[in-house]
C-alpha cells in the first residue's frame, strides 16, 4: 500500500473536511459559552442540538441536506420537550421515551436520511434522561436544543456554499479512487496465483463501492450543471462534467474488459503475456490515483507513470503468438486476449484524456455530453410519501418490526439504568440505539465494533490521563480526537468509536479532573447496552433472504433492459423474437429516436442495472453474518452475481460492435438476433414457474453453430472489409458468453425464485 498517497487521498477528502466542519460547528458554541458567558451547562445544551443536526450532515446535495437538518432540529425541539416535561414523574417519561422511540424509529420506512433524521432527534430526546425539569426550564432547555440545531443547520449550510466548488470536485475524487480500486481487483485476475473465487469476491466488493460513489457523485454533478455566463458556459463546471462521464465511460470499458479468466489461465499460464496485462491495469490505477489528487489538490495530474512498455510488449506477444498460428489453433483465447487488450487499451487513452484536460487552460469548452433536461432521469427521487408510514403499521413490515426491536431494547435500558448501580440510562440508552439497525447482520456488525472501539478508547484515554498533565495539550487532543471522529464514521466505524471514546473521555475528565470512575462506568453502560442491542435484534427478526427474491427480480430486470437498449441501438428493424409479446413495443418505439435519447436511454439502462447488482450484492454480504440457519441459496446467489457480471461486461463490450454492424449493415444477422433473443427470455422467464426448463445444451449447440457460420459465410463472401469480419468474429464470441451465462442466470433465479415462492 503506497501510504503516503492514502494520507494524502484522506486529508484532502470531503471525510476530513465534514469531520473538521462538523467537530468546529459543534464544540464552538460550548467554547463562546465557556469563555463568554462562564456558563458551561449551556454551552453543552446548545452543543447537544448541534450534534444532532450534524448527524444528518452526510455527503450529498446541499438542497436536500438544508431541508433534512432543518427538520431534525423541529423534531430534536419537540422531543426535547416532551422528555422535559415528563422528566416530573418516572413513568411518565418512561411512556414518553417508549412512544418517541417507537415512532421516530419507524422513520426508517421513508428511507434516504431519514434514519439519520430519527436517530438524531431520539439522540436530543436521551440527553434529557437524567435532567428533573419544571415545565419552563423544559421550555428553556428545549428552545437552546433547537438554537443549537439551527446554528448549525445554518453554519453547514453557509460553509457548504462557499466551498461549493471543492464538494463537487470531493465526490467527483472519490469516485475516481473507487474506479481505480475496481482496477487493481481486475489487475488480480491476470496473476495465475492468486485464487479466481478470491478475485470474484473483490471484484464484486469493488464494483459496489464504484457504484455506490458513481450515484453519489452524480447526485452532486448532475444537480450542478454548468450554467452560461455572459454567452459562455462555465469551464471548471464543464471540466468536472466531463470528467465525471469520463469517470463512468472509463469504468465501463475495464468492466467490458471482463473475458473468460479461466480460458486465458489455461492457455496462457504463467507466461509474460498475462503479467503484461497485470502490471498495464495496475499502473492504469495508479495514474487514476493521481489523477483523483489532482482534482481534489486543484492543480495539473503530474503523473510520471508510463505503460507504453507494456503495450508494446502485449502487442509483441499478441503478435508473436498469431505468427504462431495460435489465432487458428487456439481462436476463442487469442480472441479473448486480443478484445481486452483493445479495451483495456481504450482505457488507457481515456486517462490520457482525463489528464489533459485537467491542463487544459483553453477558454474553449464542449461537453463530453449534450446538457440536456433528460439527464435528470439519472437521479434518484427523493420525495417521500407522508402517508407511506401507516401502511407500514402491520408485522408484515420490516420497518415496523425494527421499532419494535428497538422499543423494548430501549425500554429495557432505560429500566436497567435506573436500577443497577454504576450505570446510566442515558449512556446505556445512547449505546442501544447507535448499534441497533434495520437488520441483524448490521446490528451484530456494529456491536462487535462498538465494543472493541470503546475498549481501545478508554484504554488510550486512561493512558493519556495518567502520562499527560497539561489541560492544554489534553484539549488539543479532544479536538484532534472529535475531528477523526467524525471523518471516520462513514468508511472505519471502529477506528470512529476509538476517537468518540476518546474525546468523550477527555471531555469529562477535563471537566471533572481525576474522575477516573467515569470511564469504567461508561464501559459498563457500553456493555450492558451492546449486549441488550445483539438480544433484542432476535426479536421479531426479518432475515435478509426474505428480500432476495425482490432483488433477483429487480436485477433480472434492468439485465434485460440494459440488453435491449444495447440490442437496438442502431433503431434497425430487426428486433429479438418475442419483445412485441413482452409488452416492449413502446420501449423500442422510444428507442429509435434521436441518436441522443439513445445514448441517454442505454447509459440509464446501464446505471440501473449496475445499482440493481450492487443492491443484490450487499444484500448477500449482509446475509452472510447471519446466523447460518438463516442464510438461504448462497451458492446460488454468488454464481448468480458472477454471471450477472459476467453478462453485464460481454453487453457493455457488444454494445460498439452491434452499433457498428448496425451502421453498415441494413440488417442485422440472423444467428445474433436469434441467439441475443434466446438471452433476452432467458433473462425474462428466469421466475416463470410455467415457463420449460432451462436445459442449455441443444440451443446452446445450435446457436454456436449458428455463429460460426454467420463468420464464416462473411470471410467466404468475400463482400466485407477485414475490419467488419473481425468485429463480427468478435461479436459471435461474446454472444456466445452472453448466451452461457444467461443460461447459468436463468438457472440459479429459478432455483432461488421458486423456491421461494
Amino acid at each position: 500500500m503506497r501510504y503516503s498517497i492514502e494520507i494524502k487521498k484522506f486529508l484532502y477528502s470531503q471525510y476530513f473536511f465534514g469531520g473538521l466542519r462538523m467537530a468546529i460547528g459543534v464544540s464552538l458554541p460550548a467554547v463562546l459559552c465557556l469563555i463568554v458567558f462562564r456558563n458551561t451547562e449551556l454551552g453543552f445544551t446548545i452543543a447537544t442540538g448541534a450534534l444532532g443536526a450534524c448527524v444528518v450532515d452526510m455527503p450529498g446535495p446541499l438542497k436536500y441536506k438544508h431541508n433534512e437538518m432543518l427538520i431534525c432540529s423541529v423534531l430534536g425541539f419537540v422531543a426535547a420537550l416532551a422528555t422535559g416535561l415528563a422528566t416530573f414523574n418516572v413513568f411518565a417519561l418512561g411512556a414518553t421515551v417508549a412512544a418517541l422511540t417507537f415512532a421516530l424509529s419507524l422513520t426508517v420506512a421513508y428511507g434516504n436520511r431519514w434514519p439519520q433524521i430519527g436517530f438524531a432527534t431520539l439522540f436530543m430526546m436521551v440527553v434529557t434522561l437524567e435532567e428533573h425539569l419544571s415545565p419552563l426550564a423544559a421550555l428553556t432547555n428545549a428552545a437552546w436544543i433547537l438554537a443549537g440545531g439551527l446554528w448549525y443547520t445554518y453554519w453547514a449550510t453557509l460553509v457548504l456554499q462557499w466551498q461549493a466548488y471543492r464538494v463537487e470536485k470531493q465526490a467527483l475524487a472519490e469516485s475516481v479512487f473507487a474506479c481505480a480500486e475496481y482496477l487493481l481487483a481486475r489487475a488480480a485476475f491476470y496473476d495465475v496465483d492468486a485464487d479466481l473465487d478470491v478475485c470474484y469476491s473483490n471484484l464484486v466488493e469493488k464494483q459496489i463501492a464504484a457504484v455506490e460513489l458513481q450515484d453519489a457523485a452524480r447526485a452532486i454533478v448532475l444537480r450542478n450543471l454548468p450554467k452560461l455566463r455572459r454567452g459562455k458556459l462555465d469551464r471548471k463546471r464543464v471540466t468536472l462534467f466531463n470528467l465525471f462521464i469520463n469517470v463512468v465511460d472509463l469504468h465501463e470499458l475495464f468492466v467490458g474488459a471482463h473475458t473468460d479468466y479461466p480460458l486465458l489461465r489455461r492457455t496462457f499460464g504463467n507466461a509474460d503475456l498475462m503479467l503484461f496485462y497485470r502490471d498495464l491495469i495496475r499502473k492504469a490505477a495508479f495514474d487514476l490515483d493521481e489523477i483523483g489528487l489532482a482534482v481534489l489538490q486543484n492543480r495539473v495530474s503530474e503523473s510520471r507513470i508510463s505503460v507504453k512498455a507494456e503495450l508494446r510488449a502485449i502487442e509483441y506477444e499478441l503478435e508473436l503468438l498469431r505468427k504462431e498460428g495460435q489465432a487458428q489453433r487456439q481462436a476463442e483465447a487469442y480472441a479473448a486476449a486480443s478484445a481486452s487488450f483493445r479495451r483495456i487499451w481504450s482505457g488507457i487513452r481515456l486517462i490520457d484524456k482525463m489528464k489533459k484536460s485537467l491542463a487544459d487552460d483553453s477558454p474553449t469548452v464542449r461537453t463530453e455530453l449534450r446538457l440536456d433536461p433528460s439527464l435528470t432521469r439519472f437521479l434518484s427521487g427523493r420525495r417521500v410519501p407522508l402517508r407511506q408510514i401507516f401502511s407500514n403499521l402491520t408485522m408484515t413490515s420490516p420497518s415496523f418490526r425494527h421499532a419494535l426491536r428497538v422499543t423494548i431494547a430501549v425500554a429495557l435500558g432505560f429500566a436497567l439504568g435506573r436500577v443497577l448501580p454504576l450505570t446510566n440510562a442515558y449512556w446505556i440508552v445512547m449505546t442501544t440505539l447507535i448499534i441497533m439497525k434495520p437488520g441483524y447482520s448490521l446490528t451484530k456488525q456494529r456491536n462487535q465494533q462498538r465494543i472493541v472501539g470503546t475498549a481501545i478508547g478508554c484504554t488510550v484515554s486512561i493512558a493519556l490521563i495518567l502520562l499527560v498533565h497539561s489541560p492544554h495539550v489534553l484539549l488539543a487532543v479532544m479536538f484532534a480526537s472529535m475531528v477523526m471522529s467524525y471523518s471516520l464514521l462513514l468508511f472505519n466505524y471502529t477506528a470512529s468509536v476509538v476517537f468518540t471514546s476518546a474525546y468523550v473521555l477527555l471531555l469529562f475528565h477535563l471537566l471533572a479532573p481525576g474522575s477516573l470512575h467515569i470511564i469504567g462506568e461508561r464501559a459498563i453502560d457500553t456493555v450492558v447496552g451492546c449486549a441488550l442491542a445483539i438480544a433484542a435484534s432476535r426479536l421479531f427478526p426479518y432475515w435478509e433472504y426474505r428480500d432476495i427474491g425482490k432483488l433477483v427480480t429487480e436485477l433480472l430486470a434492468t439485465s434485460r433492459q440494459h440488453l435491449e437498449a444495447a440490442w437496438w441501438w442502431g433503431g434497425q428493424q430487426g428486433e429479438p423474437a418475442g419483445a412485441a409479446a413482452a409488452g416492449t413495443n413502446a420501449a423500442v418505439a422510444t428507442e429509435r429516436g434521436a441518436p441522443a435519447d439513445r445514448d441517454f436511454r442505454y447509459r440509464l439502462a446501464r446505471k440501473n442495472a449496475h445499482i440493481a447488482f450492487a443492491n443484490l450484492a450487499q444484500a448477500l454480504r449482509r446475509m452472510l453474518i447471519e446466523p447460518e440457519a438463516h442464510r438461504k441459496f448462497v451458492p446460488e446467489l454468488n454464481d448468480l452475481l458472477v454471471q450477472s457480471h459476467t453478462l453485464a461486461a460481454q453487453i457493455t463490450a457488444a454494445m460498439p460492435l452491434i452499433r457498428s454492424i448496425a451502421d453498415k449493415e441494413s440488417e442485422r444477422p440472423l444467428a445474433l438476433q436469434r441467439t441475443l433473443s434466446v438471452v433476452r427470455e432467458n433473462l425474462a422467464n428466469a421466475h416463470a414457474a410455467d415457463a420449460p426448463s432451462a436445459d442449455p445444451a441443444e440451443p446452446t449447440k445450435q446457436l454456436t453453430r449458428e455463429l460460426d457460420a454467420m463468420v464464416t459465410d462473411a470471410e467466404r463472401s468475400g463482400q466485407h472489409a477485414n475490419e467488419f469480419v473481425q468485429e463480427l468474429k468478435m461479436l459471435g464470441l461474446q454472444a456466445k458468453q452472453m448466451l452461457a451465462a444467461s443460461f447459468l442466470i436463468r438457472k440459479d433465479a429459478r432455483t432461488i425464485l421458486l423456491s421461494e415462492d
